[in-house]
């Protein structure tokens, strides 16, 4: 299983750079793209997206737009686990500079989850390519079920909307220039999302990270390590309040002056204690994907996220973001 997810997501990256290289141009990638773990279970624990900018930038703008379908079954001797659905999250952020060698984000997320549509399309493409359907042939399509059991209790059947927990970011950049960059940051998120309804975890939480960039002419590489604290849980009875650590690494390869591909490497630590679900333990997902620079001050950005590590993750994400950019001050 395991040696198939991973040629099918090498066979994906071939297909994206593949059709990408016919393109024409020359311009500068950033360094993440602005998704993180999509998992319905613990999406309401802070986790912050990826730093993406330079000191010199002005005022930024996005909006990411990620569409995330899954299906995992796991029973151990004292959980069980059931996710079936599809999530819909809208994430806005504005990010600004603050002094001279400081900037801040702040981020809004709109979520929703149902049923879906994608459920046939995701199964015709696995019968298409040979790949295995894993659950999905056992149970029917287009659903919603969000249901664990065993450190604390969820049970999400109904069509929700419900706002996010909106978090604010301040970084101190150590050092920026055209081939490197290093910077630290600090989060704290604000309980206004909903527990209930799995997109807060009703407790204010924090992080802290450092973030390093290296670029070349066509090559850029960028790390980031960091730690997550809840402050509070009231969707896992206290068993998330607990320090989680989190990295990324991402490799951009510039293919001109509009266009550029990534692939970017997500992993967190596990976020429930004593848990043996996979989806609450430790994950790794893989993103491919390509930025289109619209003019000087926009950027489309495209692709889909993966579970690198089976069972860990969300089967697949799809996301289309916009950003905007002010200029260099």
């Amino acid at each position: 299983m395991r040696e198939i997810r991973a040629g099918r997501a090498a066979a994906e990256c071939a297909a994206v750079a593949a059709l990408l290289i016919l393109l024409s141009g020359r311009g500068r990638a950033d360094e993440f793209f602005p998704v993180r773990y999509e998992n319905p279970l613990i999406r309401g624990l802070y986790l912050p997206l990826p730093s993406d900018s330079r000191l010199t930038d002005g005022m930024n703008l996005s909006a990411t737009l990620t569409i995330t379908n899954t299906i995992n079954v796991e029973n151990r001797p004292e959980e069980s686990s059931f996710v079936d659905g599809e999530s819909d999250a809208l994430r806005l952020t504005y990010e600004n500079s603050l002094f001279q060698s400081w900037r801040y984000r702040l981020t809004l997320p709109v979520i929703h989850d149902s049923g879906g549509i994608l459920d046939s399309v995701i199964s015709d493409w696995h019968r298409f390519f040979g790949l295995p359907q894993g659950e999905r042939p056992f149970y029917p399509e287009n659903r919603l079920v969000y249901f664990y059991a065993g450190r604390g209790r969820v049970d999400v059947t109904q069509s929700q909307t419900s706002l996010g927990d909106i978090s604010g970011e301040t970084g101190w950049f150590a050092a920026d220039d055209a081939h490197r960059t290093l910077s630290f940051w600090g989060g704290l998120k604000a309980p206004t999302g909903s527990a209930a309804k799995l997109t807060g975890d009703g407790a204010w939480d924090g992080a802290m990270w450092a973030h390093g960039a290296i670029r070349w002419s066509n090559w850029q590489m960028a790390g980031e390590l960091g730690i997550a604290q809840p402050f509070g849980d009231e969707v896992f009875a206290g068993a998330a309040h607990k320090t989680s650590a989190f990295a990324r690494f991402a490799a951009t390869r510039t293919l001109g002056s509009v266009w550029s591909v990534r692939a970017q490497l997500d992993g967190q630590s596990a976020r429930v204690e004593d848990s043996e679900i996979r989806l609450l333990g430790p994950s790794l997902e893989l993103t491919i994907g390509a930025v289109r620079r619209l003019g000087q001050r926009w950027r489309l950005e495209f692709g889909f996220t993966e579970d690198a590590a089976v069972n860990t993750g969300p089967d697949i994400t799809f996301f289309l973001g916009l950003r905007r950019q002010s200029g260099a001050k």
